[in-house]
This record gives C-alpha cells, structure tokens and sequence, in this order.
C-alpha cells in the first residue's frame, strides 16, 4: 500500500474479497485514496505519520494507517 501502489491496484477487487472477506474491498477504497498522492504524479513519497494494529481477545482485527502527502 505504501511502496508499490500500483502493484497492489492491479491486483482484481475479487481477489481482495476472497483473501480478507466482504471487509477486503475497504482496501480498494484505500487504494483510491492512496492513487491521489503526489509520488504517483512524479512528487515526493508520502510518509507515515501513524500506524497502528491490534487483534483484540475478540479476534476480531483493527488497523490504521496514516499517511502524509
């Protein structure tokens, strides 16, 4: 998502959906949003500002990422 967006954005939608469930496609809308970062018109790569990830007793996985442009 962060190194090699175009990579992950040739990857079919369908396949987001079988890897992660129904909740694999949020990541196609993150991959429009990462499409609108300058480094992929020729600008400066964006940088992390914050990452977070966490697997609750519930199992159920929660994760973030922030990215500056």
């Amino acid at each position: 998502m962060i190194a090699d967006p175009e990579g992950q954005a040739a990857v079919p939608h369908i396949d987001y959906v079988r890897e992660a469930g129904s909740e694999g496609i949020e990541l196609v809308m993150w991959l429009i949003a990462r499409g609108a970062m300058a480094d992929l018109a020729g600008g400066p790569p964006p940088r992390v500002k914050h990452r977070f990830y966490h697997v609750p007793a519930s199992n159920t996985a929660v994760g973030h990422l922030i990215l500056e442009n």
